[in-house]
């Protein structure tokens, strides 16, 4: 049990220290007197996470002491285990001081000690689950969603064990493919590379300018070849032979004459074949381009140079060839692998099984706890759907529907996929109204509905629960006063096992708490602050007065019948 709660320049609490006896503690006062502060703090002690706001303004750090009181039980052993690990000292009393504060970076800084030793805030949120269940009303949010649903689900069906097995086997074959996946891409990316030439990128640029302007150098080489092909040598030709038979000196110009011609016809026919050579073509440009962008891609992920990227490719090789060598061989991993998925759909399904045998005697129980807080009529039920499928599935999965009654069909069998939660997808639906179909939870629940059906769920794990302390944060919002000595009644209950901490606005659920703390907002230093204290019988009367609406005759009379009426032992006094 929670024995004791210290405050200092917490949020709007300069200080406050309360000692905490065990069983039922209510806490009342008016809205923004600071009554979240408390459970803010404890939450702090518990490991949530630090926030700046969590500081007073115009302290430099907040601290918070929360001592736990700890009779032998399955809770202390799974303590004494985390601090062992932890190397800190345990005999049954735990002190946690926790402190945040602005650095002059203006980061916050903070420390934390477990019975005077250093501790992590990982050792913190490890021993939160052992220590206190911390309900508000974002919890009741979480009950609308379903993989909350699932979790608790399991935890009633006390299948954590078997979730944890089946959660590292996933995990194990995960690691599995993503070595198989590993090798195969390096594999693939050295085969991608080893596609690649020394120049090849220098060739199809050259080739690429080509047919970008094919249309242009054909026009060029035409009327080169034309020009080529004219009689005007052939005509300066005959010219200079009638001069050289005149004059014999021009017969070496006549040569040089002939000589050119006979170059020219060389140079048309190498024009016609250089533009036979050249076509206009579409298909192979996209193709150039292509592949020019994926050698681009590869000199962007390997390496500047084709050079560079070919060296990258042998280490790449090696990389392939060591990973399949430190599996011994891909075959090997990977029927190692398909073992293991067969393995966790057996595990799966045996889950599955148990999940909805946990379903049934969860619902039962549900719904007896939903009679007694005046939700008569109420019908609920779990939806057992299969996961979607991914490359891996498990066949034959049969969905179903699961209420008090037990399991019934709820559609075809069909293929599941699985995740580290196993093969399930589960949903709560419910109906509030008798001969109306149940649906999903989140599309039928009203906010009251919502907090009851809550309750309900808490009182059913709260039998189940070795977690000695259980807080409501204004578990009762949205409820009327009708419904308030149910509500008392039920925590009442739950306080013969576990100690209770409750923050509330009915009258009815404070007068049926053993103790009551009263959190008022003071001014200290011109600034808000938060008193809290326990107040003695006569206290008490007057503030179930005020919380009936002021200290009218009446209203004295009906708290002093209220706390009449509730069968808890007597209050520490103040």
């Amino acid at each position: 049990m929670l024995s004791a709660l210290r405050l200092r320049d917490f949020a709007l609490a300069e200080h406050a220290a309360l000692e905490l006896p065990p069983g039922f503690i209510a806490i009342t006062g008016e809205t923004g007197a600071g009554k979240s502060v408390l459970i803010a703090a404890l939450s702090f002690a518990l490991g949530a996470p630090a926030d700046h706001a969590m500081i007073r303004s115009g302290a430099d750090r907040a601290e918070v002491e929360a001592e736990f009181r700890l009779a032998p039980s399955p809770a202390a052993e799974s303590v004494a285990r985390i601090l062992d690990e932890a190397d800190i000292p345990f005999e049954g009393d735990l002190a946690i001081r926790r402190s945040a504060g602005v650095s002059d970076g203006g980061r916050l800084a903070g420390r934390i000690r477990v019975n005077d030793r250093a501790a992590s805030r990982a050792t913190l949120v490890a021993l939160a689950g052992h220590l206190a269940d911390i309900h508000g009303q974002r919890e009741q949010l979480g009950l609308l969603n379903p993989v909350r649903q699932l979790a608790l689900l399991d935890r009633c069906g006390g299948l954590a064990e078997p979730r944890e097995r089946l959660a590292a086997k996933v995990a194990h074959l995960r690691g599995l493919d993503a070595h198989l996946s590993d090798a195969a891409d390096a594999r693939g990316r050295a085969r991608r590379i080893a596609q690649l030439r020394i120049g090849e990128d220098d060739d199809l640029r050259a080739e690429l300018e080509r047919l970008a302007n094919a249309r242009s150098l054909l026009e060029d080489a035409a009327t080169a070849r034309s020009a080529l092909d004219s009689d005007v040598l052939g005509d300066a030709l005959a010219a200079v032979r009638r001069i050289a038979e005149i004059d014999e000196t021009a017969a070496e110009i006549a040569d040089a004459l002939e000589l050119a011609l006979d170059q020219a016809a060389d140079a048309s026919r190498a024009l016609r074949a250089y533009a036979d050579g050249i076509a206009v073509d579409p298909a192979r440009q996209a193709e150039i381009e292509a592949r020019l962008a994926a050698i681009a891609d590869l000199q962007r992920r390997y390496g500047d140079t084709i050079e560079q990227i070919i060296a990258y490719a042998e280490v790449v090789a090696a990389e392939a060839d060591e990973l399949e060598a430190g599996a011994a061989d891909a075959e090997r991993l990977a029927a190692e692998a398909d073992a293991l998925a067969a393995e966790i759909a057996a595990d799966a399904l045996a889950l599955s099984r148990d999940r909805r045998a946990a379903a049934a005697r969860f619902v039962a129980e549900v719904r007896a706890e939903c009679e007694a807080l005046r939700l008569a009529g109420t019908s609920i039920q779990f939806r057992f759907d299969p996961q979607q499928q991914a490359a891996r599935a498990i066949p034959g999965y049969q969905p179903a529907v699961v209420d008090a009654h037990g399991e019934r069909p709820g559609g075809e069998p069909a293929p599941a996929g699985f995740d580290s939660t196993g093969a399930d997808r589960v949903e709560l639906e419910a109906s509030f109204n008798p001969g109306s179909p149940p649906r999903p939870l989140s599309r039928v629940a009203s906010g009251g509905e919502t907090a009851r059906l809550t309750l309900a769920v808490k009182a059913v794990l709260g039998r189940r629960d070795a977690v000695p302390l259980l807080v409501f944060d204004e578990i009762d919002a949205g409820l009327g006063g009708r419904i308030g000595p149910v509500l008392g009644e039920r925590l009442a209950g739950l306080a013969d096992s576990h100690q209770i901490i409750c923050i509330t606005h009915l009258p009815q659920v404070a007068a049926a708490a053993a103790h009551h703390i009263v959190v008022r907002k003071a001014q200290a230093a011109g600034a808000a602050a938060v008193d809290a204290h326990p107040l003695s019988p006569d206290e008490r009367v007057l503030e179930l007065a005020d919380m009936f609406g002021g200290r009218s005759d009446a209203n004295l009379a009906g708290a002093r019948d209220l706390l009449a009426a509730a069968p808890q032992p007597a209050i520490v006094q103040r």
